[in-house]
């Protein structure tokens, strides 16, 4: 017959709680007493012989003079517990060994969340708050306040093993669902958890990046690139090296491109004209002043294969440059020229046709070159 429930808590500091109290054990005389009752809270599904507990606990006494000790710290336990409103009879003497009473429904924090992270390597799908719930119940290292006993060493690196895990699968789906907010708070504890992850520190950037913090992705590999030089005497992989030289290269274009559009000397005749990487980037600032700020802007390329050009495309592009507005941005190449209008929409379609047929006229186009416009809002 049930006599209540006890749950133990170990993940992070340990303490146990029954009947809506909880006992940490920080007011106890004996914190051997609390350290035993925490060997048998991990091992409460069998019995533990007495001479295991000498072994652990007492390793300089011999047998006679060990279990001594362990009646008296057991003693000890059981009245810290009922002094703390726990009945005494939780820790059970079975011959020749102790256990914790299976009389009472026992659930611990560890078993419940080693449990749920295997469903998850299985390939198990597990919602999003039902991880966030999962992280939170990792509160830290296993019995982190009993931190060089050697029987504990290889349950706590197992949980620290499932926890990375988690925050492994828990930011690959945030990024996924674009939370990169989200996703850079959680990989930021992992970081500072094992600092030594290359593929939270890959991610780590690649959301910083959307979120267009450009200089803390840059400083983040620069951190992982020292932390595994000193440590580990390793460079960072392949993949994370690329993507930091993608960044840095889109960082120094976007520094080109506000220089260029800071330079009024640029727009004095019209367009701007750029090299198609520039035009990409400058591309992207727009889309996401039109996620800001609401507005829009039209995208337009000009071929002009099939249509006899009499001049070269680039001075051809200097030409359509001049019929343009300061802020518009033009680039060439392959017979096609490429326009960016800013702030302009299909509403004004009948200005941009008549630019478009006085270009032709200028150059004296037999056969006009075809055109593509799309808005985009």
């Amino acid at each position: 017959m049930s006599s209540g429930k006890l749950c133990f808590y170990g993940l992070g500091s340990f303490y146990l709680e029954y009947g809506g109290k909880q006992v940490d054990g920080s007011n106890w005389v004996s914190k051997r007493a609390m350290y035993l009752l925490m060997y048998l809270a991990l091992e409460w599904k069998r019995n533990v012989s007495v001479e295991e507990l000498v072994d652990v606990f007492w390793p300089e006494s011999d047998l006679e003079d060990g279990k001594t000790k362990l009646y008296n710290t057991i003693y000890l336990l059981r009245r810290s517990l009922t002094k703390d409103g726990v009945p005494k009879d939780i820790i059970e003497s079975v011959t020749g060994s102790y256990t914790i009473n299976k009389n009472y429904e026992i659930w611990t924090d560890w078993e419940c969340f080693e449990s749920e992270i295997d469903k998850l390597l299985k390939g198990e799908e597990i919602k999003l708050e039902s991880l966030k719930d999962l992280f939170v119940l990792y509160r830290g290292d296993f019995f982190s306040n009993l931190k060089y006993e050697d029987w504990l060493e290889i349950y706590r690196e197992e949980l620290r093993e499932y926890y990375l895990n988690l925050i492994e699968v828990l930011t690959d789906k945030l990024f996924k669902e674009e939370k990169y907010r989200d996703t850079v708070n959680y990989l930021h504890k992992g970081i500072e958890y094992d600092p030594y992850r290359e593929n939270f520190y890959l991610l780590y950037i690649k959301a910083l990046v959307k979120l267009g913090r450009i200089a803390e992705a840059i400083n983040s590999y620069k951190k992982c690139e020292r932390i595994l030089k000193e440590e580990l005497d390793l460079l960072p992989g392949q993949e994370l090296n690329n993507v930091y030289h993608r960044i840095k290269l889109s960082r120094d274009l976007t520094q080109q491109v506000q220089f260029n559009l800071n330079n009024k000397q640029d727009f004095n005749s019209g367009a701007m004209i750029c090299d198609f990487d520039i035009f990409e980037k400058i591309y992207e600032l727009e889309l996401r002043q039109v996620k800001r700020l609401k507005k829009e802007f039209i995208l337009m390329s000009v071929d002009f294969n099939g249509s006899k050009l009499t001049v070269p495309v680039e001075k051809a592009a200097e030409k359509m440059a001049a019929m343009l507005r300061s802020g518009d941005i033009l680039s060439f190449g392959n017979d096609k020229i490429y326009l960016i209008l800013h702030e302009m929409s299909l509403v004004n379609s009948g200005i941009i046709m008549q630019r478009f047929n006085n270009f032709c006229e200028e150059l004296n186009l037999l056969k006009k070159p075809s055109i593509d416009i799309t808005e985009i809002n």
